[in-house]
């Protein structure tokens, strides 16, 4: 393996033995020392890719929205209503913070709450998330399925709006009979109800 495969190897062991020990025992709880312990690697090879855990949480955003840009790129290319589509997008992103869990979400929220240079590196992942549901929202209307009185960008801000706010909702009231997909699904299916033309 050369240098460079083996390098981003090594940032990627760190970054899933850390994601694993948030979600056990807790993104407070978890030291460094325990990361690169979980991961195989010496202490200061940590900060060799990383300068804080902060740093590493934030590879969950990035992942999440590499997952929708991707997925976004398939649907594109099907028949598949506008509804659909944005409903299928975020019914992924529902899925992942399932995946990552409850636990770690709500530490999610805090240090984007709490930490400033965490809050600036999400909130462009959150307006790249944005624009590819713009690109969907303009695609709508450009069909004409959905009303154009509403820009697409705002129709995008919305449901994003929406969607975080179902999130937030979803983690501080777990164990909840309802799963995050569910959730997501009605609340996206009545935003759906402002945004199309009805015949």
């Amino acid at each position: 393996m050369n240098r460079g495969l083996q390098k981003e190897e090594t940032k990627k062991r760190i970054q899933k033995a850390a994601i694993s020990l948030f979600q056990q025992q807790g993104y407070q709880k978890t030291t460094v020392s325990q990361i690169t312990h979980e991961a195989g690697v010496a202490k200061g090879t940590f900060f060799n890719y990383f300068k804080t855990k902060e740093e590493v949480l934030h590879y969950l955003g990035i992942n999440f929205t590499n997952r929708i840009s991707y997925k976004l790129e398939q649907l594109l290319q099907t028949e598949e209503s506008t509804a659909s589509i944005i409903k299928q997008l975020f019914l992924l992103l529902a899925q992942s913070n399932e995946e990552a869990n409850p636990h770690l979400i709500r530490s999610w929220f805090h240090i984007a709450i709490t930490n400033s240079s965490f809050q600036q590196s999400e909130i462009l992942q959150i307006e790249k998330m944005r624009a590819h549901f713009t690109k969907v929202f303009q695609t709508g209307q450009d069909r004409g399925e959905l009303i154009v009185d509403i820009p697409a960008e705002e129709m995008a801000s919305t449901a994003i709006l929406n969607f975080f706010g179902t999130l937030l909702y979803w983690c501080t009231n777990h164990p909840d009979s309802t799963t995050l997909q569910e959730r997501i699904d009605k609340s996206v299916t009545l935003l759906f109800r402002g945004f199309l033309i009805h015949s």
